[in-house]
């Protein structure tokens, strides 16, 4: 291999090989803050008193990967004591359970 291409290939690798996220600054990092309140200590959902979050991913061999997310929105019934619920599909894939009940109460729990 000549000079010139082992310097534009080792110039390829390290631009490929950054992470997007060490090139862009944040949304905080520039001045811009949505809501209305301060971000918490940890800048996540956690960081609301008395919400819980649980996590769990499937892997079976090379072609099974999914997951779960189940955001508890506080300690009490969730069922006698409604919380206000939205859906927002992202990528449109997936299986969402719930979505019959928020769209027709716009409450969990129902």
């Amino acid at each position: 291999m000549t000079l010139a291409l082992s310097l534009a290939l080792a110039l390829v690798l390290s631009v490929v090989s950054t992470p997007l996220a060490q090139q862009r600054a944040r949304a905080r990092e520039l001045g811009i803050a949505p809501g209305l309140l301060p971000a918490g200590p940890l800048n996540a959902i956690t960081d609301v008193a008395g919400v819980a979050v649980g996590q769990t991913t499937v892997r079976e061999g090379d072609s099974v990967r999914t997951g779960v997310t189940a955001i508890v929105p506080h300690g009490g019934d969730v069922f006698r004591e409604r919380v206000p619920a939205a859906i927002h599909v992202g990528n449109g894939y997936g299986e969402l359970v719930g979505v019959s009940q928020v769209a027709v109460a716009a409450a969990l729990g129902v």
